[in-house]
């Protein structure tokens, strides 16, 4: 099965305003591990991703769903320069064909049912044929006709064997299996028959790889060589650490950590994927530069936080029941300008397992899962927040004297900053403005407080997840830090009367602009309408939302695991799910606005980790388990009173028939626009701070040339025009 798409070209730079909805991906590339080179182009393969270097100019372009691609998980590519076809291999198998700006999926082997592992071991150009090795075989593809040709398996009575490599000598096609060398004549009518095939003896039965140029074959037997490759009669041996030339020359370089990798190139450079430094280059033996696409540092995320124009990706982790994922690469983290910084474990006064971030006036606060909470300032790290230092109120776990586990943290109105410390006597810590510390307990088994996720909602009220499937908590000091005595908590579970959860098994929660909050569980969510009335007396169970479909009802993502809840500037619901991608629902959830898959989206995978939202713009950043992912949304936070708006684009030329977005404005604004002379052309309400215009009338004709007024109304029914768009036909 073959499909055509077209390439998006060109590609968005990162740190330029897109239009509403575009996707951007901020995937990592500091990982290489395979490189081709096209012409006056270098492919990179790096963290499952792909990038290409233009050597004139030196300029990184990036290539992925967004742009086109039809798949994530780049394992290899090759290069028919024949044909000018680049051949991308992913992890699943699956294949695209890069032909100039089109791209033709070939998902045939993808698709295949198979018993056993299916796996693409390396791709060999002839002519206009790509050879795969595979575990199913020699898969031959027809570059011209993009398809599948013929598939060659190499076999005996019992088992077929895995093919690792493919070379060619004169009329000779040999291949590379874990049960020695094959060979046949490539003019053979009948290649599929293994009795065509002749096995080569020798002392070697495994052969990795095998390469051949001028009637020489470069075979592979060796568990130390990572690589072969072989241009310009030149043959590079990659091993860990060094590379080595034609058998002879050994080049070595503080910046080779763990090389994947290795070819020269037609001018005769040398170029190194490397898994730690990215992609190298070098000239006559000499270190020359690398090139590292912007990006975070590695794809894994555990939550995402939006805060002071600032994109936080924490990288850490831990299992179910307690144990550390011991993960080092702390945070990434964005600024506006799509750069992109890490603070790993050192930087971090060695915290491993960076689970949340909270921030304040430009001081950054991490919980870690093992050394209690980290305190940044200006990228230098002020303090660590454990047992000593806060007199223990940051206690270690009930089994280990040197676990301090954090899983959340957040600043209340007052600007306290609160923790949740998991499986301690007091599990709720808070840090005064004033740099006192507080810690409250719940009463409750030191085992059953495992905790997630918290939340301080519009009373101050803390809520937080209970993990191992325990439910939610709420608790409420009264304001009143210094007095235990009238503190209160609640334990939410499924029963009425006592939140009326749909399971027990809770994942988010999050409050709207209405004070409401939403819960997020493996059966759906749940809305707690008065949050204020938990300590009441009242009935203040959560409620599950009934949505209509034909003659049927249901309550709304009841068959789904809610993963994330974010709210919008226009109170609308960005819901992530483990296993559907992500939705838009309505403000009171009854209206599905959007719904992103993999399969209708540029969504790397429909396993949603976290969702982000930039209020300013719009930007919606969405965490999937392979790696991050932006969509440019049509809703920002509205403003309080009137200031500067953005139009954008502005102007709007002839070939753009996207939407216009204006923000800055109020809160759900009442927008007109009008040409010069004040005719009414549009009008509209905004999402939150930002109104879109399609750039049509209301006879549904595109604008003509001129100048346009954008008119608001403030909060006391007055008109004044904010902004002026600019058409050019």
């Amino acid at each position: 099965m073959k499909k055509l798409l077209f390439l998006l070209l060109p590609f968005y730079s990162q740190a330029q305003d897109v239009p509403i909805g575009n996707w951007k991906d901020y995937l990592s590339y500091n990982s290489a591990s395979y490189i081709a080179e096209a012409d006056d182009i270098i492919y990179c393969v790096a963290n499952g991703g792909l990038f290409f270097i233009k050597k004139e100019d030196k300029t990184i372009n990036r290539l992925s769903k967004v742009t086109g691609l039809s798949d994530v998980g780049v394992k290899q590519v090759a290069y028919s320069y024949d044909l000018a076809v680049a051949i991308i291999i992913y992890e699943n198998c699956n294949i695209d064909l890069l032909k100039g700006n089109q791209i033709i999926n070939i998902s045939d082997i993808k698709r295949k049912e198979v018993a056993g592992l299916k796996i693409i071991n390396n791709i060999t150009i002839r002519a206009n044929m790509a050879y795969l090795s595979s575990s199913l075989g020699l898969v031959v593809i027809d570059l011209a006709n993009n398809e599948v040709k013929d598939t060659y398996t190499v076999s005996n009575q019992n088992s077929t064997y895995g093919i690792n490599g493919c070379a060619f000598l004169g009329d000779s096609i040999i291949v590379a299996t874990n049960n020695g060398l094959y060979f046949a004549n490539i003019n053979n009518s009948n290649l599929t028959d293994f009795n065509n095939w002749t096995l080569y003896h020798s002392v070697y039965n495994f052969y990795d790889n095998i390469i051949a140029s001028n009637n020489e074959l470069f075979i592979d037997t060796s568990s130390q060589i990572i690589s072969i490759s072989i241009n310009n009669n030149t043959l590079i041996q990659a091993f860990s650490d060094s590379i080595q030339v034609n058998n002879e020359n050994y080049l070595t370089h503080s910046k080779f950590e763990n090389i994947k990798y290795a070819l020269v190139d037609n001018e005769n450079n040398i170029w190194v994927a490397d898994s730690a430094n990215g992609l190298l280059k070098f000239t006559n033996y000499e270190y020359q530069e690398h090139y590292i696409p912007e990006g975070p540092v590695r794809n894994d995320i555990y939550s995402l936080e939006y805060e002071e124009n600032k994109l936080y990706h924490c990288h850490g982790g831990h299992a179910n029941f307690g144990l550390n994922a011991l993960i080092n690469n702390g945070v990434s983290i964005k600024d506006k300008y799509d750069d992109w910084i890490n603070y790993d474990a050192v930087k971090l006064g060695n915290s491993r397992d960076i689970l949340e971030v909270a921030v304040q006036n430009g001081t950054e606060y991490y919980a870690s899962w093992y050394h209690g909470i980290a305190e940044m300032k200006d990228g230098e790290l002020i303090t660590k927040h454990g047992y000593t230092n806060t007199n223990g109120t940051l206690d270690t776990i009930y089994y280990s004297n040197n676990r301090i586990r954090i899983s959340d943290i957040k600043f209340d109105s007052k600007g306290n900053l609160w923790a949740l410390s998991s499986e301690v006597n007091h599990p709720v810590v808070v840090k005064t403005t004033n740099d006192k510390w507080y810690s409250f307990t719940m009463n409750q088994s030191q085992v059953a407080l495992f905790f997630d996720d918290l939340l301080i909602d519009s009373y101050d009220q803390k809520w937080g997840i209970l993990g191992r499937g325990n439910g939610l908590f709420v608790f409420s000091d009264n304001n009143t830090l210094e007095n235990p005595n009238d503190d209160q908590y609640k334990l939410l579970n499924t029963s009425i009367g006592n939140g009326n959860l749909p399971s027990l098994q809770t994942y988010s929660l999050a409050e709207d602009l209405d004070g409401e909050i939403w819960i997020g569980t493996d059966k759906g969510i749940a809305v707690f309408y008065d949050p204020g009335a938990v300590f009441s007396g009242y009935n203040f169970d959560a409620q599950q939302i009934l949505i209509t479909e034909g003659d049927y009802g249901q309550y709304l993502l009841s068959e789904e695991k809610v993963k994330c809840i974010t709210i919008d500037g226009a109170n609308r619901k960005w819901i992530g799910t483990e296993k559907s991608g992500v939705f838009l629902l309505s403000e009171d959830g009854q209206e599905e606005i959007l719904h992103f898959t993999k399969n209708n989206s540029p969504l790397f995978s429909d396993n949603i980790v976290d969702i982000a939202i930039n209020h300013e713009n719009g930007e919606v950043f969405i965490g999937t388990e392979k790696g991050l992912i932006s969509y440019r949304a049509d809703a920002t936070k509205g403003a309080s009173s009137q200031g500067e708006t953005h139009v954008f684009p502005n102007p709007v030329n002839e070939n753009y028939s996207g939407p216009i977005a204006i923000s800055g404005l109020i809160t759900d604004a009442n927008i007109k626009i009008t040409d010069v002379a004040g005719n009414l052309v549009f009008e509209t309400t905004a999402n939150g701070g930002e109104a879109i215009w399609s750039g049509k009338n209301k006879n549904g004709e595109r604008a003509s040339t001129g100048v346009y007024l954008v008119l608001s109304t403030d909060l006391y029914g007055e008109e004044k025009v904010v902004s002026k768009i600019l058409f050019i036909h």
